[in-house]
């Protein structure tokens, strides 16, 4: 799948579009059941000190990972021959490669406040697999926020937390981040995906039902960017990696010899053994 120029120009202008999903029902259905299947009490989550999880536990305490994140499930999706063909036209290379996936879980009465992810520019997917409702505490991003600095938009949400008498601390159970001028709340379905510029400007609403809101998200880099954060064949099982395509292969960059970059290397040497993902 390939963007049309109109859905091109509207990602350069806005830092997003939302797009139908480009494979089967099934394999959102086929996540949401991986989900029920290893999912645990959440009073029981007592090691989530990422805010990332919910139902799904990480893998050991403090770690960014669930059992889940590239298990089989979501890499059928990640992976996928239309994804993968999006990702190279957004990224203007085909020897792309796949920097890492993940899953966040928003808790009920949580929320995340006004932030950029990166500076540097790549493409990120989200596929919200349980949806994604205002209520729910849905995607809230600035349109056109991801060009030029982000110091604007960061001052004016300081501000506003000041003038509204918010505390100072970022992390607040029960309480949405500031309104700011021009956002929009992005509404999905489990059967569309928010593809957006890493610099976009964002937050997302309060969680205010009863039950987790779970996203997938992913970004793939271009071939000359050496922001690596796996070697895939340490951490896919063989029988996950004997499922897979050539082409979904390549794209793990198997058997590829390079250097894993500097700022995951504690985290690298810290799961070592400990974080693995198979068919689930």
């Amino acid at each position: 799948m390939k963007l049309s120029s109109s859905q091109l120009e509207a990602y350069r202008r806005d830092g997003y579009i939302i797009v139908d999903c480009p494979f089967p029902q099934t394999l959102t259905l086929d996540c949401q059941s991986a989900v029920e299947k290893v999912a645990i009490d959440p009073e029981s989550v007592t090691a989530d000190t990422r805010r990332n999880h919910f139902r799904l536990a990480p893998q050991i305490p403090g770690s960014y990972w669930s059992a889940l994140d590239h298990s089989l499930p979501f890499l059928k999706i990640i992976l996928h021959p239309e994804i993968l063909e999006m990702a190279r036209q957004l990224a203007g290379d085909d020897d792309v490669y796949l920097r890492n996936g993940g899953i966040n879980e928003l808790a009920p009465d949580n929320s995340f406040w006004w932030h950029r992810d990166s500076e540097m520019v790549y493409t990120e997917f989200m596929h919200y697999f349980s949806g994604a409702t205002v209520a729910q505490g849905c995607l809230r991003v600035i349109p056109g926020s991801h060009i030029g600095s982000a110091a604007p938009f960061k001052e004016e949400a300081e501000r506003r937390r000041r003038d509204q008498g918010y505390p100072e601390e970022y992390w607040v159970d029960g309480l949405e981040d500031v309104e700011l001028p021009g956002e929009v709340p992005l509404e999905v379905r489990p059967d569309q995906l928010i593809v957006r510029d890493s610099r976009i400007y964002h937050a997302t609403g309060l969680n205010a039902s009863k039950d987790g809101r779970s996203m997938s998200h992913w970004l793939f880099r271009d071939g000359a960017c050496d922001d690596h954060r796996f070697h895939f064949e340490d951490v896919l099982t063989e029988d996950l990696i004997e499922t897979l395509s050539p082409e979904q292969r390549d794209a793990l960059w198997l058997g590829r010899d390079f250097e894993i970059t500097e700022r995951y290397l504690q985290e690298r040497e810290r799961e070592k053994g400990k974080v693995a993902w198979g068919v689930v």
